[in-house]
């Protein structure tokens, strides 16, 4: 039933889908296993994405992938807990510095790949007003923001993002 509704919600999303193409990669930042605290070596690095974006039309992309096949679905729902976290993470900074551009963040449930990193890219604002104007839409200023779960497993159409299952070692 999850499933179902939520591929009825993305029908009538579609033109809310952060699409960017192409996009200007500018960081990453990489997690320790079970963490939501990047090191603070990438506050620097984010100051300067600050500083290098703040006037230009457009906004982040922030991008986190999760593997597609889990042990099991509490350690699912435990990594798309600590996905977001990550991602929160991150906006919160964004938000503490002031940062005026829109910030739009995506979480890639059919990943290949074990990663435990946030893929930072810029989009131009003349590609995708639309993305831009819905965040614009959502919250007041300094900080625009929208989180949109890009749903790509077919047995894992929901998560509720807010439930916390319990700590498991080794997951991500």
């Amino acid at each position: 039933m999850k499933a179902i509704i939520s591929i009825i919600c993305l029908l009538f999303a579609g033109s809310a889908i952060a699409e960017c193409a192409p996009n200007i990669h500018l960081s990453e930042i990489t997690y320790a296993r079970n963490s939501s605290y990047f090191p603070s070596k990438y506050a620097k690095q984010l100051d300067e994405l600050i500083e290098s974006t703040s006037n230009k039309p457009g906004y982040l992309l922030l991008e986190f992938q999760i593997l597609k096949l889990q042990a099991s679905d509490d350690v699912r729902k435990y990594n798309m807990w600590l996905a977001n976290r990550r991602i929160d993470r991150i906006k919160q900074y964004l938000t503490n510095s002031h940062y005026p551009a829109p910030v739009i963040s995506r979480i890639l449930t059919a990943s290949n790949e074990d990663l435990r990193d946030v893929s930072i890219s810029w989009c131009n604002g003349t590609q995708s007003s639309a993305a831009v104007a819905l965040a614009a839409a959502d919250k007041p200023p300094p900080v625009k923001d929208i989180s949109l779960a890009s749903i790509n497993s077919e047995d894992d159409a929901s998560i509720n993002s807010d439930t916390h299952a319990g700590t498991f070692s080794g997951s991500r």
